[in-house]
């Protein structure tokens, strides 16, 4: 009997219809392969039609991949990447709610709250434990390629990668802030890469992360120009190259040593309790509520209209100063 992987024991607890799980669909949309003369591992997004979002199951593959990636002795440095416009957008927004048991909110049935068991192991057990903690206790060297949008899942990968480099319009934030409150994620993570006042702003704003300032407050290690994305890149997976696959395998045990230490672990248990909490938020009158509003107006017009809620500064896909102000007249 085949052993089944986090999606088959997770079936009973999402509300699968509305998701896609098929491994042969979701490995379309991961790709994975070996360079053996450069010692390096590539996994790709590959859904450019969907800015690279891909299904809440597709996170296991690219678990998977660093897994296989880490056994590999052909193997020293992992390169994440995305084909298209950016690197990606994160979860399919489309499945968002169905993968913690969340009906169609079409009838009585659609619109229950599912318990908080049915919240807690798609987080722990794939969204951190099959993903998010693979790449974080990988002991080979991970470099994450960054273009365009690096928003949710792929803004984990950046979080919990050794190295990122990008291109200057790239643009880095977590809309689970928008949508769940200040918490919902590893926060020991994000103050490490980020600082604490850095990541309170980003977390409480949820405004994206601007390359030039993530590469200042030492997130991001280099911004290079977009059509020396992919050679810079090169170099620094050849660089390490150069380093005996043990000494890059014991440096980063000891540089794990050292993040427990400093709370990573107390950090990864946090992320999927909290996680578990901030999908069960009582909303007033007047809350903005991401299921609700995707039900009724399509996930593109609602996330528009919650992009539209607030100053440019401020939007998902804005990088301009803060909201005009009107004159009497009403001229701005």
């Amino acid at each position: 009997m085949p052993k089944k992987t986090e999606v088959d024991l997770l079936e009973a607890h999402w509300s699968a219809d509305h998701m896609v799980t098929d491994r042969e669909t979701l490995e379309r949309f991961v790709g994975y392969e070996v360079d053996e003369g450069r010692r390096t591992a590539t996994i790709t997004f590959r859904r450019p039609e969907k800015l690279n979002a891909i299904p809440v199951a597709g996170f296991e593959v690219v678990g998977d991949y660093v897994k296989e990636a880490e056994a590999d002795d052909r193997v020293k440095v992992i390169v994440f990447r995305g084909e298209g416009e950016c690197f990606g957008t994160g979860a399919d927004g489309d499945e968002l709610g169905f993968y913690i048991g969340y009906g169609s909110g079409k009838d009585k049935e659609g619109r229950r709250r599912p318990p908080q068991r049915t919240r807690m192991l798609p987080d722990r057990n794939l969204l951190f434990g099959a993903f998010n903690n693979r790449i974080s206790n990988c002991l080979k060297a991970t470099i994450c390629q960054v273009h365009g949008y690096c928003y949710g899942g792929h803004m984990q990968i950046a979080l919990a990668a050794d190295i990122v480099i990008c291109s200057p319009e790239a643009t880095f934030t977590h809309p689970a802030f928008r949508y769940l409150g200040a918490g919902p994620q590893d926060i020991v993570q994000w103050i490490e890469n980020l600082g604490i006042k850095k990541a309170k702003e980003i977390m409480l704003t949820m405004r994206p992360l601007l390359a030039d300032e993530a590469e200042r407050c030492g997130f991001v290690n280099k911004v290079v120009p977009r059509d020396e994305l992919d050679q810079w890149v090169a170099d620094y997976a050849e660089a390490i190259s150069f380093m005996p696959l043990d000494g890059i395998m014991i440096g980063k045990s000891m540089m794990q040593l050292a993040q427990n230490a400093r709370g990573a672990a107390i950090g990864e248990i946090g992320a999927w309790v909290a996680h578990g909490w901030a999908t069960n938020l009582g909303l007033d009158d007047g809350d903005w509520n991401f299921i609700k509003e995707r039900r009724d107006k399509g996930l593109s017009k609602a996330l528009k209209d919650r992009d539209a809620a607030v100053a440019p500064y401020f939007r998902m896909g804005g990088r301009s100063g803060p909201r005009k102000v009107k004159d009497e007249g009403g001229q701005s």
